[in-house]
């Protein structure tokens, strides 16, 4: 029995999979495009995180995440991640890949994680110099030798911004992910900050030069021009807050981690409770999802529109968002001949 397998079960049985642990805001780069506004702010110390640990373990969660911020500029990443192993967790990792050294391959070795996925901001010291203000791509691409060289499961990713926009339409990433023999992934969707500043959004590409790279990504093509031939009717199959959910630096629990309204404690409450309270938000916004102007949208078989996005970029939980909308029209002009 594979992974995917094992997760159907507990979706069919409304356990709880998967569960994202936020270590930190904080994070040793400064990326113009970054939602986190809290990097000044305390995280939880070790012994409140293990706590948490031991929560998911009760419910019988199979995989956690550990992201940030930084995971490793949380100065007890290492025997945090092993209390987290010896429960039996598969752990995963989101990384900007440029703290790892020998002492975590030596402990990967022995206790390899799940997967890792390394976000890369840029294919040369100018560019990571230019949207990260650091100068971290020779620590990266030394990250990157230690996986390979050590044979572990990693992912590289980025994030579409005016700054990176040439490197994802040259294909360098894809370039950078062949060497390594392993994939390359890219998200279109910028985010306010959790504050609601929306400075991270002057980096956004147009709906128009979006589509354009997805136009001539031959994966990207083939995958819109099929969704929209099919013309699927609409059915919202989001499970956050049944199968999954996100805690943040706090201890606060999220039904996800862009859907930081209606937080509640793991740490002061019952599990139970937790769920309880997750499971009244998935409801909520389900109800909202099947019940919302948008979902008699001719487009809405093609937009990610949902309460979380809505609440971000609207501050209220029910109204399109118009970006979203141009992006489904500008598809649907696109791959839809």
């Amino acid at each position: 029995m594979n992974i995917s397998d094992i997760k159907e079960i507990f979706i069919k049985e409304n356990k709880v999979f998967f569960a994202s642990i936020e270590l930190t805001q904080n994070c040793n780069f400064k990326c113009k495009h970054c939602y986190c506004g809290n990097k000044d702010k305390e995280n939880l110390k070790i012994d409140s995180f293990k706590r948490v640990i031991d929560k998911l373990y009760d419910i019988g969660c199979l995989v956690i995440s550990f992201t940030g911020g930084e995971i490793f500029s949380y100065k007890d990443f290492i025997p945090l991640y092993l209390y987290g192993k010896e429960k039996g967790f598969l752990i995963d990792l989101v990384t900007n890949g440029s703290l790892i050294n020998e002492e975590h391959i030596k402990l990967f070795k022995e206790f390899p994680p799940h997967n890792i996925m390394i976000t890369m901001y840029g294919t040369s010291k100018e560019e990571y110099i230019d949207f990260t203000s650091r100068d971290n791509y020779d620590n990266v691409i030394h990250t990157l030798d230690l996986l390979k060289r050590n044979s572990f499961n990693f992912a590289i990713r980025t994030v579409v911004t005016k700054t990176l926009k040439n490197s994802i339409e040259t294909f360098k990433f894809e370039e950078i992910a062949k060497k390594y023999k392993t994939v390359f992934r890219y998200d279109p969707i910028i985010f306010p900050e959790i504050s609601g500043e929306r400075t991270p959004l002057n980096e956004r590409l147009s709906p128009v030069k979006i589509v354009d790279l997805e136009y001539n990504n031959a994966l990207r093509n083939n995958a819109w021009r099929k969704i929209i031939n099919e013309k699927k009717d609409f059915e919202w199959q989001c499970r956050a807050g049944i199968n999954s959910f996100a805690i943040d630096f706090k201890g606060d629990a999220h039904i996800c981690g862009i859907y930081r309204d209606e937080p509640i404690s793991i740490l002061d409450n019952d599990i139970d409770i937790v769920l309880r309270h997750l499971k009244e938000v998935h409801e909520k916004h389900q109800d909202i999802v099947m019940n919302n102007k948008c979902n008699k949208c001719s487009y809405r078989f093609m937009c990610k529109w949902c309460p979380a996005y809505s609440t971000v970029y609207n501050n209220v939980i029910d109204e399109p968002i118009e970006y979203f909308c141009e992006l489904a029209q500008e598809r649907m002009r696109k791959f839809g001949k």
